[in-house]
């Protein structure tokens, strides 16, 4: 997959663009449609979350050898959506959540059992929620975290480049 969005990313370059960001993959298996309703734990798929860092990692590597190939005439931000996540489950209350392995729409455990739709029980507040449905994704407010991290001169999440340096390079 990493090899294909290469070819796509050529082929951007091609047609002029320099800058581009690029968001790795979330933390796929402790949305609510992944997690263990079988126990009360609500565990993530850890097999699941493997996938995802072994793709980020190919990422991370495609964009460096990218980068080489085109004699450094692309710049870009890579974005760390799987540990922003990640420390978003681990410390919900620092970014303003009370509900994290929950979806905000759907139905049985987790609302994660049916897709949201109008008869679905609806969670008190949406601000409250990371998910809104069992798909993973974010809530109006989650979405704004993670645009506020993405725009951050923190380079925690963002390599090499953070957003905003990469739109003022």
């Amino acid at each position: 997959m990493a090899d294909k969005l290469k070819e796509q990313l050529k082929r951007i370059h091609e047609t002029g663009a320099r800058k581009f960001l690029v968001v790795g993959v979330a933390q796929i298996g402790c949305i609510p449609g992944n997690r263990d309703t079988e126990s009360n734990l609500h565990e993530c798929d850890e097999e699941a979350n493997r996938s995802c860092s072994l793709y980020n990692e190919a990422l991370v590597k495609m964009l460096q050898q990218l980068k080489q190939e085109l004699q450094n005439s692309m710049s870009y931000s890579y974005f760390d959506n799987f540990k922003s996540l990640q420390d978003i489950n681990s410390n919900p209350a620092r970014f303003g959540f009370t509900e994290v392995t929950s979806a905000c729409c759907g139905s049985g455990k987790l609302n994660a059992a049916s897709h949201c739709q109008p008869i679905s029980k609806f969670c008190p507040d949406r601000t409250k929620h990371l998910f809104w449905d069992r798909f993973g994704h974010p809530t109006e407010a989650a979405s704004r975290t993670f645009v506020d991290l993405m725009l951050s001169n923190d380079s925690q999440y963002s390599s090499p480049l953070t957003l905003t340096q990469l739109a003022s390079s």
